[in-house]
C-alpha cells in the first residue's frame, strides 16, 4: 500500500524537476540594449560553474566563477556602428556611461532573476501536470519543486561567485589570438577620454615650447618652407588621434605622412576610427602597413584629403614621395613578410626609383624598413614604422626616421611590461635654390601622464 503513494509523489517530483530545468534552460534567454550595444543573458543547467562572455563573431572569454551547476552566458550580440560612432564623436563622459551601464546591469539582473523564477515555477507546474491534471496537490508540489530548485541554484551561485576568476580566463575562438580585448574593456574605455583631452592640451603647449626652440635654433622662415608630420602605428588608439589632430592644427603642418598600421585586426568596428580624418584639414599620405587590410585601405581612400600610395609616387607641396604598401595589406593576414617576399618588394622599389630617375624623390615612405633599406644611399630620406621604436639615424648617407608608434602600440601598449611612448616626428623642409632640403627634425615622445615627455630637435646639415 505504501509503495503506491511513494511512486506517485516520486514521479510528480521527478517530472517537476525535469520541467523546471527544461524551462529555465530553453526559455531563460533574455536580450537587452545599452546605447549602441545589444546583449543577451542565458543559463545552461548541468554545466561546470563557468561564466562566458561571448563577443560575436570573435569568440568567448570563459572563467570559472561559481560552484552552482550551471553556466551563465553574457553575449554581445550586435553593435550599432553608426550610434557608436556618434558616441565617440560627441566625446561623452565615459565615467557617467560606466555608471549608467552598472545601473542598467543591476536592473536587468533583477528582471532576469524574476524571469527565471517564473520559468522555474511554470516548469515545475508543467511537469506535475504531465503526470496528473486537474489536481491541486500535484500542482502545488510542482510549484514548490520549481521554487526550491531556483532558490538552491541562485543561492549557491551568489554565495560562491568570484569575479576574480576572470584574472586567469580561457579564450576560445578568434580571441585566442587577441587577449588584449579584455584590456580594451577593462582599461582603455575608462582612460581614453581623460588621456585624449590631456594629450590635446599637451600638443598646444608643445607648440609654445617649440616656438622657444625656434628662437634658440633658428630655422629659415623664408617663403617655401614646408612642415611634414610623420606618424605611424596608431593601432586603434583614439587618444593618439586627438593628439595628432591638435599637432596638425597648432603647428600649422602642411601635410601628414602615415606609414601604416592604423588598426589592429581591420574589423568594421576599427574602421570607424578612420572618421577622425574628417578633422584633419591638410593632405594625408597613407602607406598601408601589415595590420591594414584591403577593407581599411578602401575605407581610408574615400576621404578627399587622403592619398593612399600603394605603389607609386605622389607630389605634395613640391615634395616627391615614393611609397610602397606592406605585402600583408593586400590580404587579411597580418604576418610580416618572409625573405622571398622582401626581395620581391625591394625589386619593386628599385623599379620605382629607376622609372622616376628624371625627378629623384625627396622621401621614401614605407612601413617595414627591411624592405625600404634597399634604397639607403639612393634617396635622401626614408620614413618608416613597424618597429615601435622611435629612431633617427643615417645609413649610407640616407637619413632614416622611424616614427615609432604614435598610438603607443595601441590597446596592447596598456598591458606592456615596458612603457611605450607616443611618438611623432615633425620634419622641416626649406626651399634652397629652388629645391627642398630637410633642415630639421623635431621629435616628440610622450610617456604616461606621470612620467612626462621628451622634446628634441635634430638639425640636419645640408649636403653640397
Amino acid at each position: 500500500m505504501k509503495a503506491g503513494p511513494f511512486k506517485y509523489w516520486f514521479s510528480i517530483i521527478l517530472l517537476s524537476l525535469i520541467g523546471t530545468l527544461f524551462f529555465m534552460s530553453f526559455f531563460g534567454q533574455m536580450n537587452f540594449n545599452f546605447e549602441a550595444l545589444e546583449f543577451s543573458l542565458a543559463i545552461q543547467i548541468f554545466d561546470h560553474g563557468f561564466t562566458d562572455f561571448k563577443i560575436t563573431p570573435f569568440g568567448t572569454v570563459r572563467a570559472k566563477t561559481h560552484m552552482a551547476p550551471f553556466k551563465l552566458t553574457i553575449a554581445l550580440e550586435n553593435v550599432d556602428v553608426n550610434l557608436l560612432q556618434n558616441m565617440l564623436e560627441s566625446s561623452p563622459n565615459h565615467a557617467q556611461i560606466l555608471e549608467n551601464f552598472e545601473n542598467q546591469i543591476r536592473k536587468i539582473s533583477k528582471i532576469f532573476l524574476f524571469r527565471l523564477l517564473v520559468l522555474a515555477l511554470l516548469g515545475g507546474a508543467a511537469g506535475s501536470l504531465l503526470y496528473q491534471r486537474n489536481r491541486l496537490k500535484p500542482l502545488l508540489c510542482g510549484l514548490a519543486v520549481g521554487a526550491l530548485v531556483f532558490s538552491v541554484l541562485m543561492v549557491s551561485a551568489f554565495a560562491t561567485f568570484d569575479i576574480k576568476g576572470f584574472q586567469n580566463p580561457e579564450y576560445h575562438g578568434a580571441l585566442q589570438a587577441a587577449p588584449w580585448m579584455m584590456g580594451l574593456a577593462e582599461q582603455a574605455f575608462v582612460q581614453i577620454d581623460t588621456l585624449g583631452k590631456q594629450l590635446e592640451i599637451m600638443a598646444e603647449n608643445f607648440y609654445l615650447l617649440f616656438e622657444k626652440i625656434n628662437s634658440l635654433q633658428t630655422l629659415s622662415t623664408a617663403e617655401g618652407s614646408v612642415k611634414v608630420l610623420h606618424v605611424s602605428d596608431y593601432h586603434n588608439n583614439q587618444a593618439a588621434l586627438k593628439f595628432v589632430r591638435q599637432v596638425v592644427n597648432s603647428f600649422k603642418v602642411d601635410f601628414v605622412i602615415d606609414t601604416g598600421d592604423f588598426t589592429d585586426y581591420a574589423t568594421p568596428i576599427e574602421a570607424q576610427l578612420l572618421e577622425f580624418l574628417k578633422g584633419i584639414p591638410v593632405p594625408y599620405i597613407f602607406i598601408p602597413g601589415n595590420h591594414d587590410s584591403p577593407a581599411i585601405v578602401e575605407k581610408i581612400s574615400q576621404f578627399p584629403q587622403v592619398h593612399v600610395i600603394s605603389e607609386g609616387v605622389a607630389i605634395v607641396k613640391g615634395l616627391r614621395i615614393i611609397g610602397l604598401h606592406d605585402p600583408a595589406s593586400l590580404t587579411n593576414n597580418i604576418a610580416s613578410p618572409d625573405s622571398d617576399t622582401i626581395n620581391i618588394y625591394q625589386q619593386k622599389l628599385l623599379d620605382l626609383l629607376e622609372n622616376n630617375s628624371d625627378e629623384p624623390p625627396h622621401i621614401l615612405a614605407i612601413h617595414n624598413y627591411k624592405i625600404g633599406k634597399i634604397l639607403a644611399g639612393k634617396v635622401p630620406l626614408i620614413l618608416h614604422g613597424h618597429d615601435h621604436q622611435f629612431k633617427i639615424y643615417e645609413e649610407d648617407s640616407t637619413l632614416v626616421i622611424d616614427a615609432g608608434t604614435t598610438g603607443a602600440a595601441g590597446i596592447r601598449g596598456l598591458q606592456a611590461t615596458k612603457e611605450i611612448p607616443y611618438t611623432v616626428a615633425l620634419l622641416h623642409f626649406q626651399n634652397i635654390n629652388g629645391e627642398y632640403k630637410l633642415s630639421a627634425v623635431d621629435s616628440i615622445k610622450i610617456f604616461n601622464l606621470q612620467s612626462g615627455f621628451i622634446l628634441e630637435r635634430k638639425v640636419v646639415e645640408q649636403q653640397k
